[in-house]
């Protein structure tokens, strides 16, 4: 898709202290300039960045931007194309998980020196920052944008009607275990009613659930096997489905909907899940949100996959002042802050500590937004490219033959250590 906005230099004016919040813009040139964006996002989160370049250019009349996006998954392979074939956009999205399959390559212009010249180091958390996005010789590949983890998300109605006390961000899996039962015994003329909903999700949580990776991607070894922090995460994910606790949607998401239909007492729920129950629960049931629960056993709270979102410059683009004003507005200013909040925790500092975000709804249902926030001191990596996803997949299928009894527990970890062993060695 691209979008095209062509003004006359004469309508130029300065961008206003509103708008982006005290960031310098980029002088009216003499000539338009056009730069292309390219995004990933489902529907509301790509209609937000659309916005945003929209907002952008209306401030700056002689900048045309030119938008290409895709959703989520699609882009993996979007990157790929634009990444082997040198027709990578001018400014694009980019993600931790992306930047470790294509760390090193000459297409990121490094952000670094522009960070320094413009003094946003105090902008952002930096360690944070080099830890996502940063290479060993100092480089930086992109700027933050937002951060995506997870909590649960709970249905006050159900857990009242189950009588049993709401959770707090001190409870543990024992408890989600107990009050998932309780949920699950209860009836609905609109039909079952599961304690529990984790999603498509399990085959994601289990490689690192309490601390311990099933693999280790700096070294290519697998450790699958005689991992009890492995074995205890998926014996977690597939005895709550046996037991009925939550659906199996190893396979996919159910088409009836989720937690917004009401018929879940907790679900495994990102910060972007939040626009769509602001969107579509209403008034029709109380909610909430709490962290991942603690396990007693490993003294580690469940933890959350991290997706460290940001915009890097490719190092061939022409305008490259251009650019880097446009990654400015996007990355620290209040209003790209106040609009990405929904769907993930804004890495402007200045926003993202103040008392305006965490009690912001958008006129939406008030939450908990401190149980995301306090989720980043409880984050694993999340890898799903190259090697990495073939074993990936390969532990999927063998989960999916534990969930259909093909497999004991015991069995089922064998098959993933021997297997990913000959996938990663041959990755080596």
């Amino acid at each position: 898709m691209k979008i095209k906005k062509m003004l006359s230099v004469s309508m130029a004016v300065a961008m206003t202290a509103g708008l982006l919040g005290g960031v310098n813009v980029y002088a009216a040139a003499e000539e338009p300039v056009t730069i292309t964006f390219g995004f990933w996002g489902d529907t509301a989160e790509a209609e937000m960045k659309m916005q945003l370049a929209e907002a952008y250019m209306e401030e700056n009349p002689n900048v045309t931007i030119e938008m290409e996006y895709t959703d989520g998954a699609g882009y993996l392979t979007k990157m790929q194309t634009w990444m082997t074939s040198n027709t990578v956009p001018d400014v694009f999205g980019l993600a931790n998980d992306h930047f470790y399959q294509y760390k090193g390559s000459e297409q990121f212009e490094d952000l670094a020196p522009y960070i320094e010249a413009d003094a946003l180091d105090a902008e952002w958390d930096m360690d944070a920052l080099k830890a996502s996005f940063g290479e060993e010789d100092g480089k930086i590949a992109a700027t933050p944008f937002i951060t995506k983890t997870f909590a649960i998300a709970y249905n006050k109605d159900l857990f009242d009607q189950a009588k049993i006390d709401y959770p707090t961000d001190d409870w543990t899996v024992d408890d989600m275990l107990e009050a998932a039962r309780a949920i699950s015994g209860l009836t609905s003329d609109d039909g079952k009613i599961y304690g529990l909903r984790w999603g498509v999700r399990p085959t994601e949580f289990y490689r690192n659930l309490y601390g311990d990776m099933m693999y280790d991607m700096n070294t290519y070894e697998m450790k699958a096997a005689g991992n009890d922090k492995f074995k205890s995460a998926v014996s977690l994910f597939a005895d709550s489905i046996k037991e009925g606790l939550a659906p199996d949607e190893t396979s996919g998401a159910i088409s009836t909907g989720g937690f917004e239909t009401g018929l879940y007492g907790m679900q495994l729920s990102a910060t972007w899940d939040i626009s769509t129950f602001q969107s579509m629960i209403g008034d029709s049931f109380a909610w909430d949100v709490v962290m991942l629960p603690m396990n007693t056993e490993y003294d580690t709270r469940m933890l959350t996959t991290l997706r460290s979102n940001g915009w890097s410059m490719n190092s061939a683009a022409e305008n490259k002042e251009a650019c880097w004003d446009f990654i400015k507005f996007l990355s620290a200013s209040e209003t790209a802050a106040k609009a990405s909040q929904n769907f993930g925790i804004p890495s402007l500092l200045s926003f993202a500590e103040s008392d305006e975000y965490l009690n912001d709804f958008g006129g939406g249902t008030a939450y908990n937004k401190s149980a995301f926030v306090n989720m980043l001191d409880w984050t694993t990596d999340f890898n799903n490219l190259g090697a990495f996803a073939e074993v990936n997949d390969m532990v999927k299928t063998q989960y999916e033959l534990l969930l259909a009894d093909q497999l004991t527990i015991d069995e089922m970890i064998e098959e993933c250590q021997t297997q990913g062993e000959a996938i990663l060695s041959a990755a080596k």
